[in-house]
């Protein structure tokens, strides 16, 4: 009886554990199998767009010109009058303040006017020596145009003659049109030495017409300006007609990328929230290397007048290379190229199937389809765009599929 008792014992004992392992058993199959449909690829997908697609070029700069011309002057002295205030409208050589001159503009005026009249009789001096060898030249033409006519060319003596007729007349040419350069330097020389004379006058003019901006002396105010350095300070401007002209840094990697007429999207951080349209209207291919980086100059006309945009502001510009309107597109990373053939995955059903397309412009984040995929259809991409909708977190499935919202449903 003890026997049969211990048997019995011993038997549920072994069921019990028999029970427990095969318990574990199937608790760690099923976590298993739990772990492994968690850990299922997610796939994205985004629906093929249609809209206007843009390739550009970003870049940064300042504001060369925005038509304001500044009026400068380079007197020592007190303001004593200003006779114009902001906003006024002046003609060119409008009276707009007068100084008061101490010792240094004194003297500062009166090197300004013996610097101008030592220019004006270097001008007449060379105007006198055209004189002199335009009738030399006159001379040698006759000559030449002599021996032309009369020389038969047959004796030794008679070419000799030519030849002497021939260097008389070309040397009697180079003279002359060398003393016309000279007169045009000596002409240039007279007018920078009036402009200085101008500068340091105790009239101060306008310089240009327009209208009168940031007038920045008052009556009684000291204007200090260093003799031997030459220096000048601005007492107002003048806006002037025109719109704004922007120089924009364009890397090595994009230049070639860069033509004239080009549209650009200017932004500036001093306006914000504003967008100003312009265009490429010059391109520095020579450049510039600062730190090992080279950068070349794109010029930017703004396509209107911007009485809020100011010379030296920095401006960032988008420089459009290609813009297409009303075309079919699809993330970038969607296309995948095999052995010359392009094509993306699009979903059919529960499946994804590789579909041939034919590509348009390209951009960094999109790419134009021309044909093989429709409009609102799903298209497995391998990575997110940087911009053209808005993300959430992709929902896991049995089929994997996780939507960008941006591209639809």
């Amino acid at each position: 009886m003890r026997k049969l008792i211990t048997r019995k014992r011993l038997f549920v004992t072994l069921l019990i554990t028999g029970l427990a392992i095969g318990g574990y058993f199937i608790y760690t199959n099923q976590a298993k199998y739990k772990i492994l449909s968690q850990s299922k690829t997610q796939t994205l997908t985004a629906k093929v767009q249609r809209g206007t697609l843009k390739d550009s070029v970003s870049s940064s700069g300042q504001i060369e010109s925005a038509n304001y011309l500044p009026v400068t002057t380079a007197v020592n002295g007190i303001v004593e009058k200003v006779y114009v205030k902001e906003g006024e409208v002046v003609s060119k050589g409008q009276k707009l303040m007068s100084v008061t001159l101490n010792s240094d503009g004194q003297e500062s005026l009166s090197q300004a006017w013996n610097t101008y009249l030592s220019a004006k009789n270097s001008l007449d001096s060379a105007n006198n020596k055209l004189y002199a060898l335009e009738s030399a030249l006159i001379n040698a033409t006759e000559s030449f145009d002599t021996e032309k006519e009369g020389n038969s060319y047959q004796t030794h003596d008679e070419r000799v003659s030519y030849k002497l007729a021939e260097n008389t007349y070309l040397t009697a040419k180079a003279d002359y049109e060398s003393q016309e350069n000279s007169i045009q330097q000596a002409k240039a020389s007279l007018n920078k030495a009036w402009l200085a004379y101008q500068a340091a006058s105790p009239q101060i003019l306008a310089p240009e017409s327009g209208t009168i901006a940031n007038i920045v002396v008052v009556e009684g105010m000291d204007i200090a300006n260093s003799l031997s350095e030459r220096t000048s300070a601005t007492v107002a401007s003048i806006k002037r007609e025109g719109t704004p002209i922007a120089s924009l840094n364009v890397s090595e990697v994009d230049i070639n990328k860069i033509s004239v007429s080009q549209t650009v999207y200017l932004t500036l951080n001093s306006l914000p929230k504003q967008t100003f349209n312009g265009k490429v209207v010059g391109i520095d291919k020579i450049g510039t290397v600062s730190s090992g980086v080279s950068n070349y100059p794109v010029i930017v006309k703004f396509d209107a007048e911007q009485d809020k945009v100011l010379p030296n502001m920095g401006v960032d510009g988008d420089i459009v290379i290609a813009e297409k309107q009303d075309v079919l597109y699809v993330p970038t990373s969607a296309i995948t190229t095999r052995k010359g053939e392009t094509s993306v995955k699009v979903k059919k059903g529960e499946q994804f199937v590789d579909t041939k397309v034919e590509m348009g412009i390209k951009t960094t984040d999109f790419t134009e389809i021309l044909s093989g995929v429709s409009e609102g259809e799903e298209v497995v991409i391998n990575s997110l765009p940087t911009s053209g909708f808005t993300t959430t977190s992709p929902q896991t499935n049995r089929q994997g599929g996780g939507f960008i919202p941006g591209f639809g449903r």
